[in-house]
């Protein structure tokens, strides 16, 4: 009686993960388009080969789990598989999905990130994660208040917004006796607002600098990510660099809150109250 050889098993075994670890990344991607999403976008973003994906989607439309629409071409999860994927369309599967996502930027980057809402004239850091470099170093706790001229989040979230209307949000809180570095920070808005990304350097700490993207939903800045670290890491020659890093974990963050508010109704799918803040 033939039997295969450990080393064919081995082999065996490490070619069905990869599909299967295939499998979830399309899953997930699919997920957050409710209108469904077309092949070579999802072979995109899910980073996938689309040779590979196309056959993903066939075994998973044979399993009644994907729908694939003859007009649009657009892939989306079927109704009678949303019990399946669902979880991550609930707002505890969303926060443990950006949660990921802040481990894959740190990864990426190199650096602690964190995930940011403006709330009245307060930026409220929500979430955050370690990066790879902080080892012997201690967090700060979250959640906690920042003033927005002092983070590139502040001003990633203030970007969108009329000058006048930033001005009078944060001159009854801002330093009376430093009047025209208020000034200086609006007129820095612009730049960040057209660029996609903010980049702050030595403001909230001396030798700190960071980098954040706004999460757009229906292009308004809800909240926005971000990346920190020391100024001798995070330097005007790599802002860049690490500006398009936050600005793509961002969009995903936009997709699944897009997809999560259109499952639950909400205007706001993620709230300081949702993760357990109350001020």
């Amino acid at each position: 009686m033939a039997t295969s050889s450990p080393r064919a098993s081995d082999r065996d075994q490490k070619k069905g993960d990869g599909l299967l670890n295939r499998a979830v990344k399309v899953l997930r991607v699919v997920s957050t388009y409710p209108n469904g999403i077309g092949l070579s976008e999802l072979a995109r973003l899910a980073e996938v080969p689309k040779a590979s994906c196309f056959r993903i989607i066939s075994t998973l439309e044979d399993e009644g789990i994907l729908f694939t629409d003859e007009d649009t071409k657009r892939t989306r999860i079927s109704i009678g598989a949303l019990s399946i994927v669902g979880g991550l369309l609930t707002e505890g599967g969303t926060l443990r999905a950006i949660r990921d996502i802040l481990s894959d930027l740190s990864e990426a980057s190199g650096e602690t990130t964190g995930f940011d809402m403006l709330q009245g004239s307060d930026v409220v850091v929500l979430m955050q994660n370690a990066g790879p470099s902080i080892i012997g170093q201690t967090l700060k706790q979250t959640p906690r208040i920042q003033p927005p001229w002092l983070t590139s989040t502040g001003k990633s979230l203030l970007s969108y917004r009329d000058p006048d209307e930033v001005r009078a949000l944060l001159l009854p809180h801002y330093p009376q006796d430093n009047l025209n570095q208020l000034d200086l920070f609006i007129e820095s808005l612009e730049p960040a607002r057209v660029h996609g990304y903010a980049w702050l350097y030595g403001a909230l700490e001396r030798d700190a600098a960071s980098v954040a993207a706004p999460v757009l939903i229906d292009e308004v800045p809800k909240y926005a990510l971000w990346i920190g670290g020391p100024t001798y890491r995070i330097t005007p020659e790599n802002a860049r660099q690490l500006g398009q890093l936050a600005i793509d974990a961002a969009t995903k963050v936009a997709r699944l809150l897009t997809a999560l508010r259109e499952v639950q109704g909400l205007n706001d799918p993620i709230s300081a109250s949702s993760i357990g803040i109350g001020f």
